[in-house]
């Protein structure tokens, strides 16, 4: 098998990787959020189809079982582990590597080794590119850089596993996304427009490959890389736009073994981001986590070693009772997580390691997606990929589950999704890496050439630092013709 090479720039780790196939080895089963056994009690049992592993194929649309226009929790429950299913199943085109790696069908975000966005649209994929986690801005309208929008969201720790090694993460986009041009004549995203965020850990010794997806990548520095580690896949960010759903369905996986819920006292599994001096107090410490350990990093790292984190699942499933919906979506994920596992034969054991923490949509997507209008785990977060945005707060002016960040414009307020930068935050980045310019929405509307001279080169710089003002804007819609609400800015490379 053939391996590239590609600097490591100051501000991130490139991995050069060869990946291998899903391992075949069924886990045992381990009595945390991940496998719970199905309750005949439970009102909303959620069952699983075997096709979706014997025939595995993309879903196009969120199925209605209430009838015309409503969906039920488990349906889009039902999305989720089938677009997982088929993201994790075997290349028909390349059988070396999975769905979501298969470059026919997915691009990989790539930057350059300062940090700038690179031609992740030139199909050229002789290599891959890991960025060790930094932070993310929390609010919309925070100027973003590369890479801190595709690091783990929160204040700011690098967090490592127990056997003190970073966590590296990996992006990949639907092919569609490099049509900026086309994309941006609509207000929002087409159906089928797909982003994907990996996380992955190094195999340390007491770790069994077979009970991870696994790659094999290159992380040590130039010029002495030549050697390959071998990492498991521990975190699976999934979102989707629907013609139905352009606010994207967002969901979330987890390997089983990362962390305990915060609830539990459980210490005789070998969790990779606890440690057992940490979880056998766990029921004595404060109700959202472990109060003496957790999250020990406190600034960014650009080291691929560090002191071991210390993290627990502060909400299992997402949810916290009392929250709207509570048993019909706790209920949807639990039982479907379990009704999964007689299908997880043949290439798809290795899922059986791996669960559906959550996922997070809108009820009607005429409306912005403030937090009345959403459904689905409200406090979702995934414990490698939002350690320490896990505290959601759903009265808080800033609720930090996905539509925290990723916000969505409702149908009815005529506004762009395409333009905001707000609901994708790697759409600006393709745009730039591929030399294509686009259109910025400006936080106001813009009426004269002098109040866009002033207000259109920060709206460039604040969508990022790498776009700067190509002297035009307009008030009008280039796919309807109709006045905008806010004014749209001509962005380009710098």
């Amino acid at each position: 098998m053939k391996y590239y090479q590609r600097n490591i720039g100051t501000l991130l780790s490139a991995a050069l990787l060869c990946v291998s196939g899903v391992n075949s080895v069924r886990a045992e089963s381990n009595e945390t959020t991940t496998n719970k056994a199905v309750s005949a009690t439970n009102s909303f049992n959620c069952s699983a189809d075997s096709s979706w592993f014997s025939q595995p194929s993309l879903p196009t649309e969120v199925k209605q079982s209430n009838g015309p226009g409503d969906s039920s929790f488990c349906d889009f429950y039902q999305f989720s582990w089938q677009s997982f299913a088929y993201l994790m199943a075997t290349s028909k085109t390349n059988p070396q590597v999975l769905n979501f790696q298969d470059s026919t069908q997915f691009n990989e975000l790539e930057v350059n080794t300062d940090g700038s966005p690179a031609n992740s649209c030139d199909d050229k994929h002789d290599s891959h590119v890991l960025f060790i986690r930094s932070a993310k801005p929390q609010e919309n309208g925070t100027t973003f850089t590369i890479p801190e929008r595709i690091g783990q969201a929160g204040g700011g720790a690098t967090i490592y596993d127990q056997n003190s090694n970073v966590v590296y993460y990996d992006v990949q986009f639907s092919k569609n996304m490099c049509d900026v041009k086309k994309i941006q004549q609509q207000l929002n995203f087409p159906g089928g427009t797909t982003e994907l965020k990996t996380a992955w850990k190094v195999l340390g010794a007491n770790d069994d490959p077979s009970k991870f997806i696994t790659m094999d990548a290159n992380i040590t520095p130039e010029p002495k890389n030549t050697s390959t580690t071998k990492l498991g896949m521990i975190g699976f960010h999934l979102a989707v736009a629907t013609p139905d759903h352009p606010e994207f369905v967002w969901a979330t996986f987890e390997h089983k073994v990362n962390a305990p819920d915060c609830s539990s006292a459980e210490t005789s599994t070998a969790w990779s981001f606890a440690s057992k001096a940490c979880t056998t107090d766990l029921k004595n410490q404060d109700a959202l986590g472990i109060v003496q350990c957790r999250f020990n990093n406190p600034a960014p790292s650009q080291s691929i070693t560090g002191s071991a984190s210390e993290i627990c699942r502060e909400y299992a499933y997402g949810s916290a009772e009392g929250d709207r919906n509570y048993d019909e979506n706790t209920q949807s994920i639990s039982t479907l997580n379990a009704n999964v596992q007689p299908f997880l034969t043949g290439n798809f054991k290795v899922l059986s390691n791996y669960f559906n923490v959550g996922a997070l949509w809108v009820s009607n997507i005429s409306k912005d997606s403030e937090i009345g209008n959403q459904r689905g785990s409200l406090r979702l977060a995934n414990t490698v990929a939002e350690t320490e945005y896990q505290s959601v707060d759903l009265n808080a002016g800033f609720v930090s589950n996905c539509f925290g960040c990723h916000n969505y414009t409702g149908t009815a307020n005529n506004g762009s999704n395409t333009t905001s930068n707000s609901l994708s935050h790697i759409f600006d980045d393709i745009a730039i890496g591929s030399n294509q310019c686009l259109d910025v929405q400006a936080a106001i509307t813009i009426n004269s050439q002098a109040q866009a001279k002033a207000e259109c080169p920060k709206t460039c710089t604040n969508s990022s630092s790498k776009l700067k003002w190509n002297g035009q804007w307009t008030n009008q819609s280039a796919s309807t013709g109709m006045q905008l609400p806010k004014t749209v800015c001509g962005c380009c490379g710098a």
